[in-house]
């Protein structure tokens, strides 16, 4: 790690929580959590520095990687849709209403956009769009296929959407965001594993991983100069732009390396997380 100025480093000193994106961010392709980063997060956590993760993923999925680090803290899942911990307290949920869920479904249907309703704990799909599953295979969650969406329109935290047409893609946003905007928030980004196809995840509006993580520090009473953020992807930006010292991976997308604090010089795949521990470890 390059040396960094005094200023930065008393900031670093400063922190008391950590809070890290999971895929791309601290594990790799190979779905592992890199040893020295359970090592340092565990020693952290003896000098009073806490650790947990801001993820797309759901609950369950999150579930292993929490007990590997010991983590008690709440858990932001689902892009800020879920906040909840091991032993299922929950901090916050917000859920899609079913007659906006029977809205993105018709938008579906009339375009033969690939859809997903996701849950606390699985993400149900239909013999149509079986390809999803394929798509979100990393997000190790339990998958369960229905005949029909129509039988499971209640609870539903989040509304997944992938096309291969970018205008289309753009244009259900639109329509999802109007006249539902103060109601329900339609976010687009391509995606990170596929070039060509474009994402839109539907969730109540205010649902994000900034909103989620200021809901959480309010909570733990700790404040937001006090709070570090790790990612790599696009949907990160929203936690940088809460997070008092932001870390972007070597990975991470130049949009976010530009939000950034300190850039890490290795990737996901080399234990990336684990060299920002260890500084701050260091330092403190």
């Amino acid at each position: 790690m390059i040396s960094l100025p005094q200023e930065v480093q008393q900031r670093i000193k400063n922190i008391k929580l950590i809070v890290s994106d999971v895929d791309g961010t601290l594990i790799s392709s190979k779905n592992g959590v890199g040893e020295q980063t359970v090592e340092l997060v565990k020693k952290l956590k003896q000098k009073g520095v806490l650790f947990t993760f801001a993820t797309q993923r759901v609950h369950s999925s999150i579930v292993p990687f929490a007990e590997k680090l010991e983590i008690e803290l709440p858990i932001i899942t689902v892009n800020g849709a879920l906040i909840k911990d091991l032993k299922n307290n929950v901090l916050q949920k917000s859920v899609i209403s079913p007659k906006k869920v029977l809205k993105a479904i018709s938008f579906s249907d009339r375009f033969y956009v690939r859809t997903a309703l996701v849950y606390d704990d699985e993400i149900v799909y239909t013999e149509d769009n079986s390809v999803l599953k394929d798509y979100m295979y990393r997000l190790g969650t339990n998958y369960r296929l229905v005949d029909s969406y129509y039988n499971y329109l209640d609870k539903v935290v989040e509304i997944i959407m992938l096309g291969n047409e970018r205008k289309v893609v753009k244009y259900i946003q639109k329509k999802m965001n109007y006249p539902f905007k103060y109601f329900l928030n339609a976010k687009y980004y391509r995606t990170s594993s596929s070039l060509g196809i474009y994402n839109l995840e539907i969730r109540c509006s205010g649902t994000n991983k900034k909103k989620a993580l200021r809901k959480l520090t309010g909570h733990l009473g700790i404040r937001r100069s006090q709070v570090a953020t790790i990612g790599d992807w696009y949907n990160d930006r929203d936690l940088f732009e809460y997070g008092g010292f932001n870390v972007a991976l070597q990975n991470a997308v130049p949009e976010l390396k530009a939000m950034s604090d300190l850039i890490t010089e290795r990737t996901n795949e080399e234990d990336g997380v684990a060299e920002f521990l260890k500084y701050l470890y260091d330092c403190i």
